[in-house]
């Protein structure tokens, strides 16, 4: 299983500072609000320090992601009890975040009780998320140096791609918000500040369970951020990115060679990474994604009928479980089914198995054939010598 942890895999303290500027630009002007805005005359933000508190909205309030982690843990208890070893310890991996940590955590008392890491039972290796790990890392998004380094493909393409779609709905409701709600006073409202306001809604509800700019926008409006989220994820390191395959094939690959390799392996696998490094390995599977439009999602519009939607496919907590199945037949097939947060979802190119699964060997196929498509790590991210692969997935 991968799994992400709770928020935004880039730093949330840059949503945070451009709230606090937008805020204090607002009460600069010293001016009575209208309309859907008036609640700003007696409102206050639930932080002055977002670098401090939006740390802690996994941990408090009524969408806790802690919460959910452990939830999640139990649910995987009642789903897979007769996989966990009792003779053995099992091993789970988290990259070096606060909250990756403390999602695997949080998971792993829900899974093998509250006294885990006092027991026996399992163990929680970190995985640093240093440049020089190369391939031997869960957060190939820090190691490939073209991926970094590329404004135009890279990184910033989800950012460029997202910029682009704001010019495309924002301004209609910066229009709405000055004129029709007769708030000339605020003279502009910038596509930065019309989108802050929208993740407003977010961050506040998180935090006190519900939030007054939820009310300014309609759901048109609402249609459109949900799309501009999907735009960003998509092109910042999802199908829609060059890099994004041959970084998710590193974990891909190595999780084949485990499931090829079968229980002897050891019987489960628990990954925790950022939503950033969940993205790429969907993009290396070859699923999820919008082949129908040219070149791709577009940012003129929003599409209705899109495959890639971020609410869905990297909601909070998102997660991906690949299971290997093993049937009483009697004839020894051993197929692979793909689980996307509790959902199954059969692969487009092999899902005639039972369930929509994949034989195992069609499954190993496919990804030796994706690794030829999306080429070599260490080619394609630019970096010299001998980039490795992953060493540490593995039990015992």
């Amino acid at each position: 299983m991968q799994m992400s942890r709770h928020g935004e895999r880039y730093p949330t303290t840059s949503a945070g500072d451009r709230h606090l500027e937008l805020l204090s630009r607002i009460r600069e002007q010293n001016i009575p609000l209208n309309g859907s805005l008036s609640f700003l005359n007696n409102w206050t933000y639930f932080t002055t320090e977002p670098q401090k508190d939006f740390n802690q909205l996994t941990r408090t309030g009524p969408y806790a992601g802690t919460l959910q982690a452990f939830t999640t843990g139990i649910r995987f208890l009642t789903r897979y009890s007769h996989l966990l070893p009792h003779t053995t310890q099992t091993r789970l991996w988290a990259s070096d975040s606060e909250r990756v940590i403390s999602s695997a955590r949080y998971f792993a008392a829900g899974l093998f009780g509250l006294d885990w890491e006092n027991s026996s039972k399992a163990t929680l290796e970190i995985i640093p998320e240093t440049f020089d790990r190369g391939a031997d890392t869960l957060t190939p998004g820090d190691t490939c140096l073209r991926y970094l380094e590329d404004t135009a493909t890279g990184h910033d393409m989800g950012i460029n791609m997202l910029s682009a779609f704001q010019d495309a709905y924002i301004p209609a409701i910066a229009t709405r918000l000055l004129l029709s709600e007769n708030n000339h006073g605020l003279k502009s409202l910038s596509n930065v500040e019309v989108y802050s306001m929208q993740e407003m809604c977010g961050f506040e509800t998180i935090a006190r369970g519900s939030s007054p700019w939820c009310d300014v926008f309609t759901r048109d409006d609402w249609e459109n951020f949900a799309y501009a989220r999907d735009i960003l994820h998509y092109y910042r390191a999802g199908p829609g990115n060059p890099y994004a395959g041959a970084m998710g094939w590193l974990w891909l690959n190595a999780t084949a060679a485990l499931l090829r390799a079968g229980p002897e392996e050891g019987s489960m696998f628990f990954s925790f990474v950022h939503d950033g490094d969940i993205a790429p390995f969907l993009a290396a599977l070859d699923i999820l994604k919008d082949g129908k439009y040219d070149p791709s999602l577009p940012t003129t519009h929003a599409v209705e009928d899109r495959v890639w939607k971020t609410s869905s496919v990297m909601p909070m907590g998102g997660r991906i479980v690949l299971e290997r199945l093993s049937c009483s037949s009697g004839t020894g097939d051993v197929f692979v089914r793909v689980n996307i947060n509790d959902r199954h979802v059969p692969l487009p190119y092999c899902n005639s198995g039972p369930g929509g699964s994949c034989r195992l060997q069609d499954f190993v196929g496919h990804v030796e054939r994706r690794g030829r498509e999306v080429g070599d790590f260490g080619e394609v991210c630019g970096l010299e010598g001998d980039v490795g692969r992953i060493t540490f997935l593995r039990q015992g």
